[in-house]
């Protein structure tokens, strides 16, 4: 049996945490990390002046975690800010609302290691309640096919990845355009490069409640998702959210309707086509009749 590599043997681990008024969850999320066995780990916060109870929170870690806060350009720049300045063979950021469970580190690099043509890990995952406890599995999980990522669903849990910084700066590392999709988006760049490692035992746990900025994203989320998914050559967004799709264009129809905002109506209603079935084109029929 091989021996263990010598700690300082191991290769350094660079995770980042974006963090923004998430003052109730931020302290669980970096627990979560300063507990793991993993020996090599280099933590940095990239706050983006948070004006709720994150500062006091961070400053209650004293020398333990680096951060920073000050005003950024969103989520996307203050991830790959984080990865510029980080110095890890590996990288991986955890949302501040989210949180690895033991051992997760450590599992991961053992995997990419054992893998060196790999440049991506993913890991199976759960979601958990605002209160922390376990709603229940990732299902959407599976072995990697970059046709499904491009044509069903993104499967690949955020928080349950780790991957290669000279493969993250190679592809280009975060659109910083992107406000929704920017791990869909690296995930697909990172699949056509390289090889991606499946591991499917559970390696974070993803907070699931209505603030979430996927909870809220509503129409402005599908249709960024819709343009990265075309981008890479997909035929348009994904099986997994065109019932999502439908139901946000027919809450902005309903209101355009209402609102008597004839072209916007007249807009969405050419747009809501494709994803309306039967029944679904009766009740638009309805709802239009008569109104523009």
């Amino acid at each position: 049996m091989a021996r263990p590599a010598a700690a300082d043997a191991r290769p350094l681990v660079s995770i980042v945490m974006p963090s923004f008024n998430q003052g109730e969850f931020i302290a669980d999320g970096i627990d979560s990390v300063l507990s793991q066995n993993y020996p090599r780990i280099e933590f940095m916060v990239m706050d983006g002046g948070s004006t709720d109870s994150t500062i006091d929170v961070l400053r209650g870690y004293g020398d333990r975690i680096r951060w920073r806060s000050g005003p950024d350009g969103g989520q996307s720049d203050a991830i790959h800010r984080g990865f510029l300045a980080a110095t890890g063979k590996y990288l991986a950021w955890l949302n501040s609302d989210d949180r690895y469970v033991p051992g997760a580190i450590g599992a991961a690099v053992d995997a990419l290691e054992a893998d060196p043509s790999a440049a991506l890990l993913y890991a199976g995952g759960e979601f958990i309640d605002r209160d922390g406890a376990v709603i229940g599995p990732c299902l959407q999980i599976e072995p990697w096919s970059l046709e499904t990522m491009l044509s069903t669903v993104n499967f690949v849990l955020q928080p349950a990845t780790l991957f290669r910084r000279d493969a993250y700066l190679a592809v280009g590392g975060l659109d910083l355009g992107l406000h929704y999709c920017m791990d869909y988006d690296l995930w697909i760049r990172l699949g056509s490069a390289y090889t991606v490692a499946y591991m499917p035992t559970v390696m974070a746990q993803a907070r699931a409640y209505g603030e979430t900025k996927s909870s809220t994203g509503g129409l402005a989320r599908l249709e960024e998702m819709e343009r990265v998914i075309r981008r890479h050559g997909g035929r348009g967004l994904p099986k997994s959210y065109r019932r999502e799709m439908y139901l946000e264009l027919r809450g902005a129809l309903a209101a355009a309707v209402k609102g008597r905002r004839l072209r916007r109506a007249a807009r969405l209603a050419a747009r809501i086509t494709p994803y309306a079935g039967g029944a679904a084109m009766w009740r638009l029929r309805r709802l239009t009749q008569g109104r523009y």
